[in-house]
């Protein structure tokens, strides 16, 4: 299926708002609490325990300051390729917590009670970011598309 310019255009923009503000979003509530963060990370136990903190405390930053170019279009690619690879080790983090039968709380949107449904539920968010972001790195701007075109 082929989208018009002016469905490519709207569909860019939805995806980098949602997928972008969920970023910031998620970043700026790990900030306001690292060490409860930090615990959430530990659980994983993936992890050896001197890299926890230095996660907690940058992993909301990186979470951040991709979001914010995403939602900008200002390095678009680069910043859709930290937001890829990122989810990438959440969905490897998540499947692996779930093979190993661990019941535990992410930490994405702050915490919760752990439960597997949950964790199933948090796999379904992270294919589905990972396929919308997939989709701004892999198609470039309407911009830059028509740029291309002339």
């Amino acid at each position: 299926m082929k989208l018009s310019a002016r469905a490519y255009r709207w569909l860019d923009l939805a995806i980098r708002l949602i997928v972008g503000g969920l970023f910031v979003y998620a970043g700026a509530l790990k900030i306001g609490d690292p060490l409860q963060f930090g615990d959430n990370v530990a659980s994983f136990e993936m992890l050896p325990n001197v890299f926890i903190t230095p996660l907690a405390l940058g992993l909301p930053v990186f979470e951040i300051t991709t979001g914010l170019l995403l939602i900008a279009a200002w390095l678009r690619r680069p910043a859709a390729l930290g937001i890829l690879i990122i989810n990438g080790i959440f969905l490897i983090a998540i499947v692996t917590a779930l093979a190993r039968g661990l019941t535990i709380d992410c930490g994405c949107f702050g915490t919760g009670t752990p439960t597997r449904a949950r964790m199933w539920m948090d796999l379904g968010r992270d294919l589905a970011l990972l396929l919308a972001v997939l989709v701004a790195y892999r198609y470039p701007s309407a911009r830059a598309r028509s740029a291309a075109q002339i």
